[in-house]
């Protein structure tokens, strides 16, 4: 039975992620210890002997107290160190601030092969593109835990909104894309998010002229608040005709939102991006858009049509609580 220590880090993100993995690698028979990475210590790691300590990002680089990390490097080439990075490498997300990590990190897999030795250090990356940023890199999608975004068999066929984005309204892509559905579609559109992120979207659509005045005051109705739970997420998603997904981050990999949509048992209207045909089949499990004005026209078509959209939706949930729940993604760790 393997042995694997989780360190926690100082992210939501991140700590929804290694949680995930916890009980991944619990349905795949390994022994699981999880430890915030700031209140881990040496003997923790010594009293529990983990075969694979794993971490999200730059894990103990990062986190670690200074005593522990110092152990970690000091012993680099008796355990085995595996990263997932569901950012970008060398961007400001993974390296919060402190750039030198990414020469750190990837001077220290160059120096402690697993490969050759029990130790050293592996990496996973969520897009593909990322893979040569790194020695040994292998993608590896992101998941989901689809027990906690079960649909409830009462929400089934609901439809309390036609058009809904779960997701902060921010950078100028996706408010030129919400713009236009505020054009095309007008009240039909509904959004969630902080509201601090909703009012800053508000300023950066007057600043950048997307909407008129009129256009505005329909952009201001489609506020919903601020989803707090999977359950309430879940929710959302399930009794939405359309969900629409605007990735930001990455080359060609699949942010979140699109297994937790699916998860949900969903309608997923997500950007065209490389990975989506290597994951899924598109207009079977779910559907792409290539620009806005396809966008524009698939999102009329499905509002029309939602008996379609609802059939791909059912197909989308039974593939991804197949293929791409976190015991899928712990399993291929292992298998490394």
């Amino acid at each position: 039975m393997k042995k694997v220590l989780l360190t926690l880090p100082n992210s939501i993100a991140g700590t929804l992620i290694l949680k995930g993995y916890k009980q991944g690698f619990k349905s795949c028979g390994a022994f699981v210890m999880e430890k915030d990475a700031r209140e881990l210590t040496i003997e923790d790691i010594k009293r529990f002997k983990p075969d694979i300590i794993f971490g999200y990002d730059y894990g103990f680089l990062f986190n670690a107290k200074d005593e522990v990390k110092e152990y970690f490097l000091n012993n680099a080439d008796k355990y085995r160190f595996v990263h997932y990075f569901a950012d970008e490498p060398d961007s400001k997300y993974a390296c919060v601030n402190q750039p030198e990590l990414f020469e750190q990190y990837k001077s220290l897999c160059e120096k402690y092969n697993p490969e050759t030795s029990t130790g050293g250090f592996y990496s996973f990356v969520w897009d593909r593109d990322f893979e040569k940023s790194l020695p040994r890199a292998k993608y590896l999608p992101l998941a989901v835990n689809h027990k906690a975004y079960a649909p409830s068999p009462d929400d089934f066929g609901q439809y309390l909104y036609d058009i809904s984005f779960v997701g902060r309204p921010l950078g100028e892509k996706r408010q030129k894309i919400l713009a236009a559905l505020v054009r095309t579609f007008g009240k039909k559109l509904n959004i969630f998010c902080y509201e601090k992120h909703f009012l800053q979207s508000l300023d950066d659509m007057k600043e950048r002229q997307l909407l008129d005045d009129f256009e505005l005051d329909i952009y201001k109705s489609a506020y919903r608040g601020f989803l707090t739970t999977e359950r309430e997420i879940s929710r959302v998603y399930n009794n939405s005709k359309i969900n629409i997904n605007i990735t930001l981050q990455g080359i060609s990999g699949l942010n979140y939102r699109v297994f937790e949509v699916l998860a949900s048992r969903g309608f997923l209207l997500t950007d065209d991006m490389a990975d989506i045909e290597r994951n899924f089949i598109v207009s079977k499990e779910l559907e792409v858009y290539k620009n806005i004005d396809d966008l524009i026209d698939k999102a009329g078509f499905y509002l029309k049509y939602p008996e379609f959209a609802q059939r791909i939706a059912f197909i989308g949930y039974a593939d991804v609580i197949k293929n791409h729940t976190y015991t899928a993604r712990a399993y291929e760790v292992l298998k490394k």
